[in-house]
């Protein structure tokens, strides 16, 4: 908002798109920024694409969490380790959660299979299938808040954080400049 006051002609175009594809809209010049999110390690950089000629930096981390239908017998634990729920039921929701391929990569398993592949980019879609007990997802516990029928259960082990990245050109216009300024500053 304050960018946008600073520069009231500045238009801007907001488009919800997977992580991968919202890097590649970067390295296109289709997008001349993107918020990403995934799994890592604390203080750790995102697993992304080839990201080419670009620059990511941390926007946010907070713990990560487990979406658990309310009526689960873990919903109304303080925390999860994260390998005791490798054999349990998991939607892959890679453009809305933690892609699978990261859980089982951060949990040392060849766990976490999907029993449901949602392809969408809304949350709310995903919470549904969640309480209706399709399976599990991974994600940041204040993205999940509101989600009906739903309880997010931090991961206490291994130590993980969900992150959010920009991702920009290494030589970004004013404009970008400023909007990366005010997303970490």
């Amino acid at each position: 908002a304050g960018l946008r006051r600073a520069a009231p002609g500045l238009a801007v175009e907001v488009r919800v798109l997977g992580r991968d594809e919202a890097v590649r809209a970067v390295l296109t010049g289709a997008a001349d920024l993107a918020l990403v999110t995934g799994a890592a390690a604390p203080s750790d950089p995102l697993p992304l694409p080839d990201a080419g000629p670009m620059i990511t930096r941390a926007a946010a981390e907070e713990p990560l969490a487990v979406l658990l239908p309310a009526s689960h017998p873990l919903a109304g634990r303080p925390a999860l380790r994260l390998t005791d729920l490798a054999d349990a039921r998991w939607i892959d929701a890679p453009d809305t959660a933690v892609p699978l391929a990261e859980l089982r990569a951060a949990a040392r398993s060849d766990g976490f299979e999907a029993q449901v592949t949602y392809g969408g980019t809304d949350l709310r879609g995903l919470g549904m299938l969640v309480a209706a007990g399709h399976g599990l997802a991974a994600l940041a516990p204040g993205v999940a808040e509101g989600l009906a029928g739903t309880v997010a259960v931090r991961v206490s082990a291994p130590r993980l954080v969900h992150r959010t990245e920009i991702v920009h050109p290494r030589d970004p216009d004013e404009p970008v400049r400023a909007l990366v300024a005010a997303l970490t500053g």
